[in-house]
């Protein structure tokens, strides 16, 4: 199952205030102009301000869930003709070939593509779906090994809100393998009650980290032509210290 199913409900609230990046999104949008393409686009956090800004999507993701919170969001915005919504694997789905002038995945969601096989296969797809002149834009966090080898897997606060009138305790406890470049993240969301009665769920993922050429490597093996690299939202130059790993390629 795919983990965002249980996730869904919680995954607006959890991202509120979380805006930094759509500046990135919106500038790439007018320099490539539409349609859009956005692979893993959740309940549609970026999809809502370019299509507002104009621009014609289409949006894919495997969590009917997450689709099913971005729908009501969309039509209540008015924009039920400027984005398309898709339910499938970024891996498989069927998409209208060389049509698209930007596709991207936002906020290390292709960080769940653990295996070599499934990153391969997705950057394949969006590859065949975007036009010649094309922009393929992945979002993803920088390594800090150091840090990464420091995570023992202790329970801490993440956040608390309301959410539909309900108070939401979040707790995340995170493991890291360097040898596999894999964190096991474990999410604990704790409901309170009136009266202080706690009901907790639970999930458990793996998410994969890249560096650099690893990155440009698989970029190469599905046919991108690595364009640029960048440290941050505000597009500074990559370091060791940068705190994104942001990736810009073009179709071969």
């Amino acid at each position: 199952m795919n983990i965002y199913h249980d996730l869904a409900q919680f995954y607006d609230a959890d991202l509120k205030g979380h805006t930094e990046d759509l500046s990135l999104y919106r500038e790439m949008a007018q320099r490539t102009g539409g349609p859009i393409l956005e692979m893993m686009c959740g309940t549609g956090r970026v999809l809502l301000p370019l299509a507002k800004a104009g621009f014609q999507l289409t949006g894919v993701d495997l969590s009917l869930p997450m689709l099913e919170i971005a729908r009501p969001k969309i039509a209540a915005a008015n924009l039920n003709d400027k984005i398309s919504l898709l339910h499938g694997d970024a891996c498989t789905i069927a998409l209208p070939q060389k049509h698209f002038a930007l596709a991207f995945i936002a906020l290390n969601s292709f960080m769940h593509l653990t295996k070599i096989a499934d990153q391969l296969a997705t950057l394949a797809n969006m590859h065949r779906s975007l036009t010649s002149e094309g922009l393929l834009l992945l979002d993803l966090f920088n390594p800090d090994p150091v840090a990464l080898a420091k995570e023992d897997n202790r329970m801490l606060l993440d956040r608390q809100y309301k959410l539909n009138e309900r108070l939401i305790v979040k707790f995340t406890a995170s493991e890291s393998d360097l040898a596999t470049q894999t964190n096991i993240l474990t999410y604990f969301y704790d409901e309170l009650d009136a009266e202080g009665h706690v009901t907790r769920q639970l999930s458990r993922f793996t998410i994969r980290w890249f560096y650099r050429y690893e990155i440009e490597h698989l970029l190469a093996r599905a046919g991108f032509q690595l364009q640029a690299i960048y440290g941050s939202y505000e597009l500074d130059s990559y370091t060791s210290e940068s705190p994104r790993l942001l990736v810009v390629a073009s179709p071969q």
